[in-house]
Formats: C-alpha cells, sequence, structure tokens
C-alpha cells in the first residue's frame, strides 16, 4: 500500500495489522515515522524553506524586515536560519522578522490558526508594520476568498509575497501578480517513486534501503524588466597597498645603512676581511630584489593601456629573478674565493686571485636569467588582467572580479628561472659546506647557511599558500609581500649584523690588541692541519684580496715557526701594517711588497722580535717607515 498518512493513532494501529499480514507500507507527502512503514517519500522541508529564502533574497536584494503566516515545522526555521546567515556581515544585506507580535498568539503553529480566516486577521495586524515581505508556509491564506482584495488594498506599500506549492490557481495568481513567487512540491514525484519502493520491496525480498527518499522542488518567480542593481566586488588592494610601499622603504633606508657602513669602514679589518665587492653587490641585489614589491602594489580596475598591463606584470619577475641572482651569486662568489685561496695554501701553490676571477658564475647566472626574461616579455608577456570568481547572482550575472598577471605559457619560463637560482643557491650552499672548517671569526658558513635554510623554509611554507589564494587578491598579495620583504630583511640581517657587532667590538682594541686577537689561533688545541692555521689564513686571503694586485699563497717547507703574512687595518691611515713574525725570504718580500703598492694599499712595515733580515733590510728595522716600491 502507498498512502498519504491519516492521523498517527490510526497508522500506528493499522500499519502494525497491514506489516502482519505481509502487506509493506509506502508513505508519500507526509510521514508517520513512528509506524512500521518501509519507506517514506516526501519533500525535504528544511530544503524547501532555504529554497524560500533564497528566492527573498533574489527578489529583494536590500534586506528588510518579514512577516512568516502559517508556518510549518521544519520550513519555517530553516527559512530563518537562511535568511538571516549574512547578518553579521557588513557587506551583505540584513533581514530580521517583525518585532511585534502580529500573531496574537504565544504558539504561531497553534492547531486554531489553520484555518484561512485566521491567517488573514495575521496578515492584516501584521501589515501594518510595513514589512518588506510575506512568506507563506502553508497553501491556506492563498485559499482564502478575500486573499486578492487583501494583495490590492496593499499594493502600493510594495510587499513581496512568496507562497509555498504550485497549484492551477497559485500559478494564476502568479502571473497576475498576486504573488511574487512559489516553491511547490514534485506530486508526480511522489506517485512514481512510491510505486518504484514497493516494486524494489519485492524484488528485494522485504528489503528496502534507504527509508526515507525526497523528491525535487520547482520554484516559480516572475522576472522584473528591470533587474535590481548588481553588487560586483572587484577586490581591489585599496589601501593594503601601502603595506608594500612601507615594507619596500624598510628595506630600502636599511640597505642604504648599509652600504653606507660598508662604505664608511671600507679600510677596517672587518670589512676588509669580508670584502667589500662583495658586500655591495649583496646589498644592491636586496634592494633590487624588494623592488618587486612596488609593481606587486599597483591594482586598477581598468588598465590604462597594454603597455601598462605588460610593463607592471613584467617588473615583478625582473626585479624579482635578477635581484635574487645578484644576491645569492655574491654569496657563491664571496664563498668561493676564499675556498680557492685556502685550498692553494693547503697544496703550495702561488696563485693570484682577485675578485674578477671568481665573478663567473655570476655572470652566467645574470645573463641566463635575463636572457629567459627576454625571452618571456617578447614572446608571452604578464598581462594585467582582471578575471571572473566562479558564481554568479540569482540573475546570472558575476558577483565577483579579481585583477591578475596571466601569460598562456609562464610555467615555460618559470621553471628554467627557478631551476638557474636554484641552482645558485645550491652552489652557496655547497661553498659554504666546503668553507665549515675555516675556523675564524671571519667565516660566514654559518651565516649562509642560516639565510639558505631561512629561504627554504619561507618557500615551503609560502608557496603552497601562494597557490591556494591565487585568485584572492588581497591574501595573495599580502602573502607575497610579506616572503620578499622577509627573504631581504633576512639576507641583510644575517650578512651585516655581525660584521656591524664585530666591527664595533674590534673599535675598542687597539692595533697591537686587534693584531694579537687576529693572529690568536682559536680552540688551538681542537685544530690540526687547515682547521689550526686558517684563523690567520682567513685574514690574509681575504684582506689582502682587496688590493687590485690580488694575494700571493705560498707555504715554504720549514721548520716552525712557519713564515705567518698578516694585514691588520690602523685606525690612523687607509693603509695597514704587514708584520713578519719569521725571517721572509727576499723574494717573497718583494713580490709582496710589489704587488700591494701597485694597488690601492700603501703598507707600513713593521718586524717582530728576533728576526734576521736581508742586510739591505736592517735599515728599515729601526724606523718602521714604509719601504720605497
Amino acid at each position: 500500500i502507498a498512502m498519504k498518512p491519516c492521523s498517527n493513532e490510526f497508522m500506528n494501529e493499522m500499519v502494525p495489522k497491514w506489516k502482519a499480514q505481509g502487506v509493506p507500507i509506502v508513505t508519500f507527502d507526509s510521514d508517520a515515522p513512528n509506524s512500521t512503514r518501509v519507506r517514506y517519500v516526501g519533500t525535504n522541508q528544511e530544503f524547501l524553506g532555504r529554497t524560500m529564502a533564497r528566492l527573498l533574497r533574489q527578489l529583494r536584494p536590500s534586506g528588510g524586515s518579514y512577516a512568516m503566516i502559517a508556518r510549518k515545522e521544519g520550513r519555517d526555521d530553516a527559512f530563518i536560519e537562511e535568511i538571516e546567515r549574512y547578518n553579521n556581515r557588513d557587506d551583505r544585506a540584513h533581514w530580521h522578522e517583525l518585532s511585534e507580535n502580529y500573531t496574537q498568539t504565544g504558539n504561531p503553529r497553534c492547531s486554531s490558526c489553520l484555518l484561512p480566516g485566521r491567517f488573514m486577521g495575521v496578515m492584516e495586524r501584521a501589515v501594518v508594520h510595513n514589512p518588506h515581505a510575506m512568506i507563506f508556509f502553508k497553501q491556506s491564506p492563498m485559499k482564502h476568498e478575500n486573499y486578492t482584495d487583501f494583495i490590492d488594498a496593499h499594493r502600493h506599500r510594495g510587499i513581496t509575497y512568496i507562497g509555498v506549492d504550485g497549484a492551477d490557481y497559485q500559478l494564476e495568481y502568479l502571473s497576475q501578480r498576486y504573488v511574487d513567487a512559489l516553491v511547490g512540491q514534485m506530486p508526480h514525484e511522489f506517485g512514481t517513486d512510491a510505486a518504484q519502493a514497493l516494486f524494489d520491496f519485492y524484488d528485494n525480498e522485504g528489503e528496502l534501503e534507504p527509508d526515507v527518499v525526497y523528491t525535487n522542488i520547482v520554484s516559480y518567480n516572475v522576472i522584473p524588466l528591470e533587474l535590481p542593481d548588481s553588487d560586483v566586488n572587484d577586490n581591489m588592494l585599496d589601501d593594503i597597498i601601502w603595506v608594500g610601499y612601507v615594507c619596500f622603504g624598510i628595506v630600502s633606508f636599511s640597505v642604504f645603512i648599509c652600504l653606507f657602513w660598508t662604505f664608511l669602514n671600507r679600510s677596517r679589518v672587518v670589512v676588509r676581511a669580508a670584502q667589500p665587492f662583495f658586500l655591495y653587490m649583496i646589498a644592491f641585489g636586496v634592494l633590487v630584489l624588494s623592488g618587486s614589491l612596488i609593481p606587486l602594489s599597483m591594482d586598477s580596475l581598468d588598465p590604462p593601456s597594454q603597455t601598462w598591463s605588460v610593463g607592471v606584470c613584467m617588473s615583478i619577475p625582473w626585479f624579482a629573478f635578477i635581484g635574487f641572482t645578484i644576491t645569492f651569486s655574491a654569496l657563491l662568489s664571496k664563498t668561493w674565493r676564499v675556498n680557492q685561496l685556502f685550498r692553494a695554501k693547503e697544496t703550495d701553490m702561488r696563485i693570484t686571485l682577485k675578485a674578477r676571477d671568481v665573478l663567473g658564475p655570476f655572470l652566467f647566472l645574470l645573463l641566463s636569467n635575463i636572457l629567459v626574461l627576454v625571452l618571456w616579455t617578447t614572446l608571452d608577456p604578464l598581462t594585467y588582467i582582471r578575471q571572473e570568481h566562479e558564481g554568479t547572482d540569482y540573475w546570472n550575472r558575476v558577483i565577483s572580479t579579481y585583477g591578475s598577471c596571466r601569460s598562456e605559457k609562464a610555467v615555460a619560463y618559470l621553471a628554467p628561472l627557478s631551476i638557474l637560482n636554484f641552482a645558485a643557491v645550491a652552489l652557496a650552499c655547497w661553498q659554504a659546506w666546503e668553507a665549515r672548517n675555516i675556523q675564524s671569526e671571519f667565516s660566514e658558513a654559518t651565516y649562509i647557511g642560516q639565510a639558505v635554510v631561512s629561504l627554504f623554509q619561507g618557500f615551503i611554507t609560502g608557496i603552497p599558500v601562494v597557490v591556494v589564494v591565487r585568485d584572492q587578491p588581497r591574501a595573495y598579495y599580502l602573502i607575497m609581500t610579506f616572503m620578499i620583504f622577509l627573504l631581504a630583511m633576512i639576507l641583510l640581517w644575517l650578512i651585516f649584523m655581525p660584521k656591524i657587532w664585530m666591527q664595533r667590538r674590534y673599535s675598542k682594541m687597539s692595533p697591537e690588541e686587534q693584531r694579537n686577537e687576529l693572529l690568536q689561533p682559536q680552540n688551538a688545541e681542537r685544530k690540526t692541519g687547515f682547521e689550526q692555521s686558517s684563523s690567520r689564513s682567513i685574514l690574509k686571503s681575504s684582506m689582502v684580496s682587496t688590493g687590485s694586485a690580488g694575494y700571493i699563497a705560498q707555504q715554504e717547507q720549514r721548520p716552525p715557526p712557519a713564515q705567518e703574512v698578516s694585514l691588520v687595518s690602523q685606525p690612523e691611515h687607509q693603509g695597514g701594517v704587514i708584520t713578519f713574525l719569521s725571517s721572509p725570504p727576499i723574494s717573497d718580500l718583494s713580490k709582496i711588497i710589489e704587488d700591494l703598492s701597485s694597488g690601492s694599499l700603501d703598507p707600513s712595515i713593521e718586524f717582530g722580535e728576533n728576526i734576521v733580515l736581508p742586510e739591505e733590510m736592517v735599515a728599515h728595522k729601526a724606523t718602521g717607515v714604509a719601504l720605497p716600491k
């Protein structure tokens, strides 16, 4: 038997008897969940209520107040939940039920209110409070003989009426604007699904799952000739663009401080050991990298020209990749140069190594990046366009757009650029690892390692988030801005701050104290071979290298004490002091003096005690004046 239940008492009494006789019961339209029926086929009342709320929001997008007439359990609660869902958001319309007690009863679902006449009284009491909408959760109010008279009498109020079901007379009311929208059940589906349930019960030998099947619903509404105004969210950056400008300003100021400090202390021991040329490169690379924050902060609802669209978008990878390449190539070349000098000392090789001699990797990486960027800019440039988010309003209109830089084959250019710059990072790590045994206050392997770890940590955590929020401009902009800002500041902090701190410490020492500090082996009891001499050798290899003629690395095969040559800065002049701790061969001495004199340095010469000098140099021992070229 397929039936619409009568009273619960009838169902609870009869269904068990029919079941005992082997007759399955399927209910439709109304349910009897406490009976032994095998399936219920009907409307999901909550879904119907939510659909009524969506129709109201479609017809009255500006929000307002509403009155609920002929409430029905399930439908009304779902309607309230859906229509008031956005009341806590300032960017969406708000809806509220009339605060007045227009039902004149503590229970709006009372059985005495089911008659159409009673509903008309509720409507008359509600209308005087000027609601923006009336919601009928049952047919009863629309069945009243005075319903059309009520609508005509209050048309001037502009009330939106939404009813339930789609009977013939209701569709006629819809065509004559006595109701603005209807949400109806599908009675035909009740019958077909109920019959199918009975068939399935016997076909499955008495097993029937699930025990509840909901049918579709249908909505009817009048499409107005003049649609409500469209509220499109363009997702502009607006005031948050100042975040990018402020971050760029902080980085620029920090770079200026680092450059000024490096230039001011270029003749001091700490800065010479750090190789000023490469410090300038690192600072300049960080500045170029942070320059990508400027075009990243540009946004436009209507781009002024194609040139602007391409220029703004392509300048981002140009600044980012070129700045990144300069910075990490400088770190690579800087560490590579130190490693080359120490390898020469270990193998008793005489080499002259100038700054330009280790710039090969930098030039290769820089030119490779420029080549790829030029091809990208020429063949398939990034272009600023506005795209539409998925989803439309109730009238199938776009509700949200966002601006982004797009090109058809961006991955084809990003891949080689990423590989090239990853290679720079990997090589810098490798050179830092090679220099790990250089035990000196001037060793930068630790700081380079920390910078690379910070870089990878930022990329590993930041890039997946950037991919997820790619079509959310404000979130994407903030994440990219802070990633670039933090990378730039971490590089400056790790490369320059240890040197600034060390320079402050050394500035409080006398020249003799500086020499003693630099020439004293650190942790000598734990060092052997290469490590044991590196504390003093790093000073020679890095500081003398600031001269244009380079540095001669040689280790004599002689009993200790071995020849040690160290150049330390004197605060009172721009040159330095060459201190010989043992008797130098005249050939080496002449070569060192010749190389240093041909450069920018004009050092003085000092000799330790008990040192045997060549005869032609004895005259200079007492005076301590600079030797002639």
